[in-house]
This record gives C-alpha cells, sequence and structure tokens, in this order.
C-alpha cells in the first residue's frame, strides 16, 4: 500500500514538473524592421543633378496605440490584438523615420536626405513632417496606411506641397514576416507620393519662386 503511494506521489510530481517546465520553454519573441523600397521597384523621379537636393526629415509621428514592441493588429472593427511574440525591433516611429529617408534619398537620387536633425548641410531645401494617422494590419489580408504629410522651404518655411492620403498594400501571406513586408510597401508608397511632391514644388520654385503658393 505504501509503495503505490509512492509511486502516485512520484507520478502526479512528474506531471508537475512537465507543466511547470512546459510553461518556462516559451518561444523567444521574434523581431521586425521595415525595409526601403527594393532595388529592383526603385525608379528614381528625379535625376541627380549638379546640386542635389537636400531636404530633412522630421521624427514622424504615430498613434500611441502603435508606440509599444508588439505587433498591433486589427481584432474586428474596433479590436486591437498584441502578438506577444512578434515585435518591433526598436521604436516604430524610428522605424518608420529611417526608411522614409533611405527612399526619398533614392527617389530624388540625392545624398543630402537626412533626418532631422541629422547631418549638417546648412540650410536645407525642404522640410518634411509626416504624421501617420492610421496603420490597420489584418493579417492574411492587407494592411492600410493613412497619413497626413506637409513640405515646407527650407529657409522661408512656405509650404510647397500637403497631402493626406490612405495607401493599401495587400499581405501576400499568413506570416508576420509577409504583414510587416506589406507595411513597407505602404510606407514606400507614402514615400513616392511625398518625393513626387518635392520635385513638382522643386520644379515651379526654380521657374518662378515669387509665384508659388502653397498648395490646396
Amino acid at each position: 500500500m505504501r509503495q503505490g503511494f509512492s509511486l502516485a506521489k512520484m507520478l502526479f510530481a512528474g506531471v508537475v514538473a512537465a507543466v511547470v517546465g512546459g510553461c518556462g520553454t516559451s518561444p523567444p519573441a521574434r523581431l521586425y524592421t521595415l525595409t526601403p523600397i527594393p532595388q529592383q521597384e526603385m525608379k528614381a523621379v528625379e535625376r541627380q543633378g549638379a546640386h542635389p537636393v537636400s531636404v530633412s526629415v522630421a521624427p514622424v509621428d504615430i498613434p500611441d496605440y502603435l508606440d509599444r514592441s508588439p505587433i498591433v493588429t486589427r481584432d474586428g472593427t474596433t479590436g486591437l490584438k498584441l502578438a506577444e511574440f512578434h515585435r518591433w525591433g526598436g521604436s516604430l516611429g524610428d522605424n518608420i523615420t529611417t526608411v522614409l529617408v533611405e527612399n526619398l534619398s533614392a527617389l530624388l537620387s540625392s545624398d543630402r536626405v537626412v533626418a532631422y536633425p541629422g547631418m549638417r548641410y546648412g540650410t536645407p531645401d525642404f522640410r518634411t513632417e509626416v504624421r501617420v494617422l492610421r496603420l490597420d494590419c489584418i493579417p492574411e489580408d492587407r494592411v492600410e496606411l493613412k497619413a497626413q504629410w506637409l513640405v515646407v522651404t527650407g529657409e522661408e518655411r512656405q509650404e510647397v506641397a500637403r497631402g493626406l492620403s490612405t495607401f493599401t498594400e495587400r499581405v501576400a501571406g499568413g506570416s508576420y514576416e509577409s504583414l510587416v513586408a506589406a507595411v513597407s510597401g505602404a510606407v514606400g508608397q507614402l514615400s513616392r507620393e511625398i518625393a513626387q511632391g518635392m520635385t513638382v514644388a522643386k520644379d515651379a520654385l526654380s521657374t518662378s519662386p515669387a509665384q508659388v503658393r502653397p498648395k490646396e
């Protein structure tokens, strides 16, 4: 009888140990970063000239609900989910700013695009600000990015371009890699629109600076 009781205790202890051990071996969190527009998809909106345009990019402003390490996805119409084991490798706002700088540098064919305050080239030709209003990540479906952006001249701070834009990227698969790639694609679309606005403004300023008016 005592032998049977001891055996039962040993079996119970083994089960408890297995459960506790299983709880202590959670998979490590994976970290993700955004990527710039792939080289094969890059088409500059402006050719490199003798005096490449210089741009100061302000830190991108993101909503508080996105300013956290776990990747935030949509759960229905109003719900949000945090991915415990899938996280951003640093600040999402800083990551978007960095990729925006890389994209604008390539699109404008300029090595003088920097994040504020960045390297000093004197007064930049343009300053740009971006505010992300919404970034909806819907797994296995799509990513929607809605953002306000503004471009002003560097010295006079005259508004020359602005936009309130929404961009959609399809998510190619069910993985978080696919989801993050779609976010990168949406930031790429935003970068192209800002670069186009700067190019139009630069042409207008070089032709007739006095006639340039803020874009409605």
